[in-house]
């Protein structure tokens, strides 16, 4: 499987109001992207530095209670911070199915709706040495 690049860097936080203010403030980094995906339970705010070739996503569940979540079971967990990193493919059909075959285990076997209005599917941590990864496929492509 090729990549394109890093997509971006999922963080998990408790506040992303908070969240975005230390970004913006001390970073000097911008928001470009707000969405509620209100099927999967969260709030998420993309932002990038000047350049903007790689954002960090910030992701805060609607209900930090709901352990049926997974951002709100991570930070229960673990507390904020990384949370996931997502890789640019062309084709996620592909990739994924390239993936299996090399023995990866997926989370998704097919891609599903994401933010941004892109395709998403993540590889289940233990295949990759820990690091829950996230491939995206923009929105516009195939």
């Amino acid at each position: 499987m090729q990549t394109e690049n890093i997509d971006h860097i999922g963080i998990a936080v408790e506040d992303i109001e908070k969240a975005i203010s230390l970004y913006q403030e001390k970073f000097g980094m911008k928001v470009v992207h707000r969405e509620t995906l209100q099927d999967r339970g969260l709030k998420v705010a993309f932002l990038v530095g000047e350049k903007g070739e790689t954002a960090i996503e910030l992701l805060e569940p609607i209900n930090h209670e709901d352990m049926n979540n997974t951002v709100a079971k991570f930070l229960k967990n673990r507390g904020p911070g990384l949370h996931h990193v997502a890789l640019k493919v062309g084709d996620i059909k592909k990739s994924l199915e390239e993936l299996q075959n090399q023995g990866m285990t997926l989370v998704d076997k097919e891609p599903r709706k994401g933010a941004r209005g892109h395709l998403v599917a993540f590889l289940h941590p233990k295949s990759a040495m820990g690091t829950l990864v996230e491939l995206v496929q923009e929105h516009n492509v195939h």
